[in-house]
């Protein structure tokens, strides 16, 4: 009888332990996401990379659109002038519209492919940081970390900036 008491007593110990550890509130931190990746050598890289890309279709893009202005003021002017019969008028109008629909077909397609360009390279490096912020998240104790770039977080008491432990576990 006596053991079944200091067994009850023991877990009733237990129990009120356990729910004054539970109350007890997390340790938080905080960081600028943005300002991380914009600081890293990776992301540098990356967005060199990306400029050179974006170029090769920024200047066929740019040279589609002066010629189709191009075409399209000569057609205006001759238009004005009274130079096309009617029926030529509506076919070199026709043709126009349609050289202005591939040109933004092509103008689409290339922003696709820019912003594809963009997650390849950004991918493996956000992979990288979000492993590191778990991984200081677990060694450090933190409940929860906040992205202070999003403005996710409005007030928070106690938190911590981690971005200098993340930045080392980056190596950086």
């Amino acid at each position: 009888m006596l053991n079944k008491l200091k067994i009850c007593l023991l877990m009733g110990l237990f129990a009120v332990a356990t729910a004054v550890q539970a109350q007890k509130p997390g340790k938080f931190g905080h960081m600028n996401l943005g300002n991380l990746l914009d600081n890293l050598t990776e992301t540098k890289q990356a967005n060199i990379a990306l400029e050179a890309f974006v170029a090769k279709y920024s200047t066929s893009v740019d040279s589609m659109q002066k010629s189709l202005e191009l075409e399209f003021k000569t057609f205006q002017d001759q238009y004005r002038a009274g130079s096309l019969t009617q029926v030529v008028a509506q076919e070199r109008y026709a043709e126009l519209e349609k050289k202005e629909k591939a040109f933004t077909a092509y103008q689409q397609s290339a922003e696709q492919a820019v912003s594809a360009k963009r997650d390849e390279l950004l991918k493996p490096i956000l992979e990288k940081v979000y492993e590191a912020i778990k991984a200081v998240a677990k060694e450090n104790g933190f409940a929860m970390i906040f992205d202070t770039s999003t403005g996710a977080a409005l007030y928070a008491l106690e938190t911590e900036d981690v971005t200098p432990i993340v930045l080392k576990k980056l190596g950086q």
